[in-house]
């Protein structure tokens, strides 16, 4: 089995905190992603439900894995993307459309 290298991308609503914890990096924002930007980039990448647990839903399509991470109302806080090939450019791409560009910034950790 071939384990592809990848680069983590994180969908966040504009403005919120970031922080490097013991167990990652941890988001902070009152506001919260609309379900429709989660929507239309399962839609733009056509990505197959995996799994469900823990308040997290995976997904996964050609390159590129994505985990929504759901609060206690279940209202997306942010959104964990594992990309590889030339999915961080199309994910940068899909992330310009004002649909999503108007309630949520891309985070890239290792390009800050």
């Amino acid at each position: 089995m071939t384990i592809k290298k990848y680069t983590a991308a994180f969908l966040i609503p504009v403005g919120a905190g970031r922080n490097l914890g013991e167990d990652g990096w941890e988001f902070e924002s009152p506001e919260r992603l609309s379900k429709e930007v989660s929507e239309h980039l399962i839609a733009a990448f056509r990505l197959n439900f995996v799994e469900m647990y823990s308040g997290i839903k995976r997904y996964v399509g050609d390159n590129i894995g994505m985990s929504i991470f759901l609060d206690d109302q279940n209202e997306v806080e942010n959104i964990y993307f594992q990309v590889s090939g030339d999915s961080l450019k199309a994910l940068a791409e899909i992330c310009q459309n004002p649909q999503v560009l108007s309630r949520a910034e891309m985070f890239v950790p290792e390009k800050e």
